[in-house]
């Protein structure tokens, strides 16, 4: 009996080893796939995380590994915040986590939280200070974390020095170094120097930028006067033109139309003249119609024959003196219909003058209504030239958000840390 009982506790404890190990390598196998689905920073990849995160919580529970692999992928998809928070998780659990408290430190640089920084790297500092390397490994692990707080100390002192208190950063490296040992301290202090460095490079390199911006938009500025300049010396002169040109025609056209009017003058008096005369004898010519009438009726009516051989007579006399008047007035009438003529050859003339005035007029106002506003444009344009000279080119902008990113100066090793964390999941 006693035999049954131990063989049925034994291989019950089998079932449980084997049910354990069987959920442990499911939750490895999530953990990692985390890692592979979320290393990229589209949104596909993030989604696929997040999905993926859930997944990681079912199989894995509180594994401090899953956790990690959490933040480690929330970092390279810039997810900052998120990140930081997550870590705040991992550190619950391992408090005294060198790569989660770096991290943390790391993140809240690169979130501008530059006091609650100052107090996560220092926390690092003490760990430091308590927990000195035994081996090959531990101590490159420990000159890195060294190296660290230098280029954090050192981006304080210089990257972003006008944010911080500067009195507080320098107690603070005091505090730093004097919890290191000679043989680390030379490398928290040639960290630093490193990015002090680097940044006075930079900074010597968005200068040097500026300035040939600078000669380069000296020369451009200069370039553009003087071709504005000689622009608006060929306006001058074409407005110049332009306007003599119209000048000219309105001389022209004026004195055409007084030559016109000039020629044209006696015409229309003799016309008058002529046509004066005409009415008078259209008068005339009508009074002795009306005489030679009554005559015709006269003798038409008398019985006596000598009278009305005397009323013949008169109508004869009156009847060529009719017809001298009609003569007149013919020879006044042909002269009246040449005068039309000529007349109106001056007034065709003048309409025609006055026609391809206009049209040529018309031209040289339009010429000058776009000179003038060439013009106009060349005075604007040369104001603009005349501005002071800002510069801020691409590369001065790439330069200076360069030189006040915390990732130019540390760049945080992912990809180790993921590597490490991979190992442990094997």
């Amino acid at each position: 009996m006693n035999c049954r009982m131990i063989w049925l506790y034994a291989a019950g404890c089998c079932c449980l080893w084997i049910s354990t190990a069987a959920r442990a390598d499911e939750a490895a196998t999530a953990i990692a796939k985390l890692l592979d689905v979320g290393w990229s920073i589209t949104p596909q990849s993030r989604a696929a995380a997040d999905a993926q995160w859930a997944e990681v919580q079912r199989l894995a529970g509180a594994d401090r590994r899953g956790i990690e692999a959490s933040w480690l992928v929330l970092m390279q998809q810039r997810r900052f915040d998120e990140a930081r928070k997550r870590i705040d998780e991992h550190l619950a659990k391992t408090p005294d986590d060198f790569s989660a408290l770096r991290a943390k430190a790391w993140v809240q640089t690169v979130l501008k939280n530059y006091p609650v920084a100052f107090v996560t790297a220092d926390r690092v500092s003490s760990l430091l200070s308590k927990h000195r390397p035994t081996s090959d490994e531990g101590i490159a692990e420990h000159y890195e974390m060294v190296a660290f707080l230098g280029r954090l100390i050192g981006f304080f002192g210089g990257p972003v020095a006008d944010q911080i208190n500067q009195d507080d950063r320098k107690a603070l490296e005091k505090k730093w170094l004097d919890r290191l040992d000679e043989s680390t301290k030379f490398v928290f202090e040639d960290a630093r120097n490193g990015v002090l460095g680097k940044y006075i490079d930079m900074l010597d390199e968005s200068a040097s930028s500026k300035e040939k911006a600078i000669a380069t938009a000296k020369a451009d500025k200069e370039k553009s006067l003087v071709e504005l300049q000689a622009d608006s010396d060929r306006l001058d002169a074409r407005i110049k033109e332009v306007e003599e040109k119209r000048t000219t025609l309105n001389r022209e056209f004026k004195a055409e139309m007084d030559q016109i009017n000039q020629q044209d003058q006696p015409l229309a008096l003799q016309q008058t003249q002529l046509a004066n005369r005409a009415n008078l004898l259209n008068t005339d010519l009508l009074a002795y119609s009306s005489q030679i009438t009554t005559l015709q009726q006269l003798a038409a009516n008398e019985k006596n024959q000598s009278r009305q051989q005397q009323y013949f007579a008169e109508i004869n006399s009156t009847s060529l003196l009719a017809g001298r008047i009609e003569a007149d007035l013919l020879g006044i009438n042909r002269l009246l219909r040449n005068l039309q003529v000529q007349r109106a050859a001056l007034q065709s003339r003048r309409t025609q003058a006055q026609a391809a005035t206009a049209n040529q007029v018309n031209v040289l106002e339009r010429e000058l209504a776009d000179l003038n506003k060439r013009e106009r444009r060349n005075e604007s344009l040369e104001k603009k030239a005349n501005r002071p000279i800002s510069i801020t080119t691409g590369k001065v902008r790439s330069l200076s958000a360069q030189a006040t990113a915390l990732s130019t100066y540390d760049a945080f090793p992912l990809e180790a840390a993921k590597a490490k964390l991979l190992d442990s999941l094997r």
